[in-house]
């Protein structure tokens, strides 16, 4: 690895690390009292979307950003995909009629649009991202290193041991999903952004589970949804082949092509 490369490496990682614990490491010394939710939500995203914005900058310029993330891609294939994708958990949502009431608005929009775009931004546009496409790393490194944090982040959801584990388990398998998808679809971030946000909108507004783990229902439909979205990536690279193999898997050779 060359060594603006590690440079780069350590510099992301730090990065990630201050964005992911930044805010709970002020709390302890400083607590950021906001009235308004819309603020505290604010707040708190502002730890995710800046630190990255500013390396990214500094490193590859603010001018590239957008490219780095993947989210100069088409907003409309995301979308496309994650609507076809997620039908199953719509439409058995539905039909088992079980709305959660009352809904706050509020809540419903952070736990689906606002935490998926960020955590995408941050866990699969940021870290795995960059760590894959521009630091040549191998997928698997890159992806097991996002999905470990991402698991992580989601333990707080676990009341119990065997829940916590399951949580972290099943969180972290969908990590590599979306890292999956995302490279594949080529390196558009709108596709896993979508289809993240739209699988928590099924979650919440169905009232399917209090946390990620679900019960056999439930993860009937979304194991339809992965399998959906499986079969529409291996259709859509048909005939031009896929950008993960063995040039790329465990390390990102020079003859791998990378999006």
């Amino acid at each position: 690895m060359k060594c603006t490369h590690i440079i780069q490496t350590i510099a992301v990682l730090l990065t990630f690390i201050i964005s992911f614990y930044g805010k709970s490491l002020l709390d302890a010394f400083w607590s950021c009292s906001l009235s308004s939710p819309y603020l505290r939500i604010g707040y708190f995203y502002l730890w995710w979307a800046l630190p990255p914005i500013l390396l990214l900058a500094t490193c590859w310029s603010l001018r590239k950003t957008p490219d780095c993330l993947g989210l100069n891609r088409s907003p409309k294939t995301g979308l496309v995909v994650a609507l076809i994708c997620t039908a199953p958990m719509w439409l058995g949502g539905a039909s088992a009629g079980q709305i959660a009431t009352p809904i706050d608005w509020t809540a419903l929009l952070h736990q689906t649009f606002i935490a998926g775009f960020f955590e995408e931004y941050l866990f699969r546009g940021f870290l795995f991202g960059l760590l894959f496409r521009k630091l040549k790393w191998g997928f698997l490194p890159a992806a097991l290193m996002g999905s470990f944090f991402f698991g992580l982040g989601h333990l707080y959801q676990g009341a119990t041991t065997a829940e916590t584990v399951g949580i972290f388990l099943i969180t972290a398998l969908g990590a590599l999903w979306f890292s999956w998808l995302y490279i594949e679809w080529d390196a558009n971030l709108w596709v896993p952004i979508f289809l993240h946000s739209l699988m928590n909108f099924s979650w919440a507004f169905f009232d399917t589970s209090h946390n990620a783990l679900g019960d056999l229902y439930a993860n009937l439909l979304r194991t339809l949804t992965i399998a959906i979205s499986i079969i529409l990536t291996f259709f859509y690279h048909h005939d031009r082949g896929r950008y993960i193999n063995k040039n790329n898997l465990l390390i990102n050779s020079s003859e791998a092509k990378v999006p």
